[in-house]
């Protein structure tokens, strides 16, 4: 892949800095398992979410194909948060984004594929579909005959898991106890890990 040239990090951020809303009252903040999604929000375009308190500043930075840096900023909040990346300068193909705080170390690190699916590493077609406000539907097409993980999170709380072997997947899903599907991440991932984060909207 090309070299990005350093210009390309005027990307457009915008940056909520409203705090999230916790989907579930009767959950502690202490039992959420997710400290950070990255979701595809449109394209070229991703919403990072931070679902706990920071301990301290969090270090988001963005690496090519070579792991070469291309963006790093830190960012100052005590509170969760939300904030969008336009990734429209860059060049197609795989990147990653590195979570990290000094107190955690690196919380994790998100792959993402602009342009055509480039990467071998993602072995899974997916797809969301909203039939009403409390019904959704999951289809997960996956390569290999290791055993696949899929959870449901909302804000940050696991809802739903389940595992399956094979190439298929599908579920109906009734929602009735969540405030909004705006909220809901969906996880398909292999026992390494690697998989993809879906939002419902």
């Amino acid at each position: 892949m090309r070299l990005i040239i350093v210009t390309l990090l005027a990307l457009s951020i915008s940056f909520g800095a409203s705090a999230v809303t916790a989907g579930h009252t009767d959950l502690k903040k202490e039992e959420k398992e997710a400290k950070a999604i990255l979701e595809k929000i449109g394209d070229k375009k991703v919403q990072l979410k931070f679902l706990t308190e920071p301990k301290g500043n969090v270090l988001v930075r963005i690496k090519n194909a070579d792991s070469g840096v291309i963006f790093k900023e830190i960012i100052k909040t005590e509170k969760e948060f939300k904030k969008n990346y336009d990734l429209s300068a860059l060049a197609e193909g795989d990147y990653e984004f590195e979570i990290f705080t000094r107190q955690d170390g690196t919380i994790n690190n998100f792959e993402i594929t602009l342009g055509e699916k480039k990467s071998a590493g993602s072995n899974y077609f997916t797809k969301v579909k909203v039939i009403d406000s409390k019904k959704v539907a999951l289809l997960v097409k996956a390569k290999g005959a290791n055993k696949k993980y899929v959870r449901i999170l909302d804000e940050g709380h696991v809802i739903f898991e389940d595992t399956f072997e094979g190439d298929k997947y599908g579920k109906l899903f009734t929602f009735e106890r969540v405030a909004s599907l705006d909220d809901l991440v969906f996880e398909v991932r292999d026992e390494k890990g690697t998989g993809e984060y879906l939002s419902a909207l």
